[in-house]
């Protein structure tokens, strides 16, 4: 028995923290993305900044450094698998407090052989949840990277900015990528519309500026809209369409199967968790491209637990009401991977010269 639990130890141990098939291999050619909610992903120490004392030792949930510390775990293992043996070389994030919780979770878990590094602006979200980006050092080499403002009226709770990145794939072509948690639905879908009306607004402003210089380039937008992909916000303001129509942005919804969700409400799986692309990732002549048949929404059963209420199986949360029971996030995370064609490297632009403390903002 000893013998036997030895092997296992050894194993878990090169598959998480040694550099073997699972670190850098870009000769691959699939370059993972995904997007997660990772609900409430708070630092446990209070921060004079932050109103919000819910996620603390003396607060409601009685959160600590172990719960914190269990939970970056977790999603650990859920960024591991949604790669397998390649881990995802870009990881858009939501409801992320600071840039120490990012930190610890890239170099206080299993990620930290792995090369991963950070972009993470503070927001002005009035509960201090932000968007950020994880990305694969040896994969991806940041050009760029602002916080986008979305302004509110005034009188109304600030919101989340987006996140904008430039980068250079695998020494391949730059990718521009977006990262976006539209406001939430609380308080009503009606009364709470114009709010992510505005967040979509400032959105196509933003991918208009990024066609606007070249209108082939690739670009992913990411993120937790709080809308179904059948929500006019898509098509009537962003000009969402589908593979083969000529328009800047694509829907890869009618990839997954149908009923599919990211999240649950009561009876019904809804999907706000999306990730679109620019007509160029599906286009023949360009570098990069998106392979369709790898869109997925990662339903792993260890994310999942029973729905007791409504029946069927609901997302397994870190807090079922006030009690907490260790699980992952109230969403499920959403993917794709990218090929890239050879190119002539001298034709690319050079990075920025990155320090250990980020150049741009908070780069890590």
């Amino acid at each position: 028995m000893a013998i036997r639990c030895s092997f296992w130890v050894v194993l878990l141990y090169l598959y998480f923290f040694c550099p073997g098939p699972a670190a850098a291999s870009p000769e691959d050619g699939r370059f993972g993305v995904v997007f997660y909610n990772v609900e409430n992903l708070f630092d446990y120490r209070v921060d004079s900044l932050n109103p919000d004392r819910e996620f603390t030792p003396d607060g409601l949930r009685r959160w600590n450094h172990g719960r914190m510390m269990d939970k970056l775990r977790g999603l650990q293992r859920v960024i591991l698998q949604t790669g397998a043996w390649n881990p995802p070389a870009l990881v858009g994030l939501c409801e992320v407090e600071n840039s120490r919780v990012l930190q610890l979770l890239l170099y206080e878990t299993g990620l930290a052989n792995l090369h991963y590094r950070f972009v993470h602006f503070d927001s002005p979200d009035s509960r201090g949840m932000d968007v950020a980006l994880l990305y694969r050092g040896d994969r991806f080499k940041v050009l760029h990277a602002e916080a986008i403002p979305v302004e509110m009226d005034e009188g109304e709770r600030p919101t989340r900015d987006l996140l904008y990145v430039q980068g250079v794939v695998d020494a391949c072509d730059t990718l521009h990528v977006v990262v976006a948690h539209w406001p939430s639905r609380y308080g009503g879908t009606a009364a709470t519309h114009k709010k992510r009306e505005k967040a979509a607004h400032v959105t196509r402003m933003l991918v208009d500026q990024v066609m606007a210089k070249d209108m082939d380039a690739p670009l992913i937008l990411m993120g937790d809209f709080n809308e179904p992909p059948e929500s006019p916000l898509f098509s009537d303001v962003l000009g969402v369409g589908q593979p083969g129509s000529e328009v800047g942005l694509l829907s890869l919804s009618d990839r997954l199967p149908p009923g599919s969700g990211s999240l649950k409400y009561r009876y019904t799986w809804q999907l706000f968790d999306q990730i679109l692309i620019s007509a160029a990732l599906v286009q023949e002549q360009t570098l990069l491209q998106v392979d369709l048949s790898t869109v997925r929404l990662f339903d792993f059963d260890f994310l999942l637990e029973k729905d007791l209420q409504y029946g069927g199986l609901k997302p397994l949360r870190s807090y079922r009401g006030m009690r907490y029971q260790g699980g992952f996030s109230d969403h499920l995370p959403v993917g794709l991977e990218l090929f890239c064609r050879p190119l002539n490297k001298d034709v690319l632009p050079q990075p920025f010269e990155e320090t250990e403390s980020g150049c741009l903002g908070h780069i890590e």
